[in-house]
Order: structure tokens, then sequence, then C-alpha cells
């Protein structure tokens, strides 16, 4: 066992997670699975994030450079953040539950970390509850 599983919590098996975003999956245009995304967007992702050592990309959403982020196995990487995921406390949608829009209107979630420092990430519209089901399954697992 190496020392970056000693130090940081990952996704054991980042095949379930693709499985369960499949499964959410409806027409998301700006959402998908790193793999899916196009090889320049790729590289263009890459070049833009500082991976750790062995670090493995899984999900993205990319909208333009000064708007996306990208779940790895062990963070969670946006353009105004990055966010272990073992730091990661509860994912709110105050969009919902506290501004009352509808699920159609919901744009971004509510990133709780243990600290209590609280991050907005923003969605690509009706991709909400996908995310929201992914990331409550990695921070319980």
């Amino acid at each position: 066992m190496g020392l970056r599983s000693k130090v940081f919590k990952m996704i054991k098996n980042i095949n379930i997670v693709k499985s369960k975003f499949n499964r959410i999956k409806q027409d998301f245009f700006k959402t998908n699975l790193f793999e899916n995304f196009d090889k320049n967007l790729q590289c263009q992702i890459n070049d833009s994030i500082l991976f750790l050592e062995n670090e493995i990309p899984i999900l993205a959403y990319y909208e333009f450079n000064k708007n996306y982020w990208l779940l790895t196995d062990i963070r969670l990487i946006a353009n105004d953040f990055i966010i272990f995921l073992d730091d990661i406390e509860i994912i709110n949608i105050p969009e919902i539950f506290d501004e009352g829009k509808g699920n159609s209107e919901c744009e971004s979630l509510e990133i709780v970390k243990k600290n209590s420092n609280i991050y907005t990430l923003k969605l690509e519209k009706f991709t909400w509850y996908a995310i929201f089901n992914i990331l409550n399954f990695i921070i319980r697992h």
C-alpha cells in the first residue's frame, strides 16, 4: 500500500461511479464522464489542472475555461476551489429547498466541508440530481 492510499480517501472502484452516472444520465451536454469528452477538451482540462500522482479523472462539467469542475478519485476540482473528497461533510441543494426553485431551474449544489466552509458547485441544468446522488454515494462510502 503506497503513501497515496494512506493519506487520501479515494474512490476505490471508479467503475461504480461511472455506472451510477450512466444509469442516471439524461441528455446532458456539458457534463459527462471524462473519458467521453473530446480528446482536445480532455487535453485542455488536463493542461489547466495539476494532478496528484496517479490521480484519475472520472466525471467533468465543462462550459468554458472559467466555468468547469472535475471529479477525480481523490478530489473535486473546480475553477475556483479544490476539495479533497474526504473533507466533504454534506451536499446541500439550497436552490430547491431554501430558494424554492423547481427541479429544472437548479444549477448548483452546495458542498459543505468538515471545517464548515461552504462552496458552490455550478452545474449544467437538469444535472443536479445525478451529481447530488454521485457525490452523496462517494462521501458515504
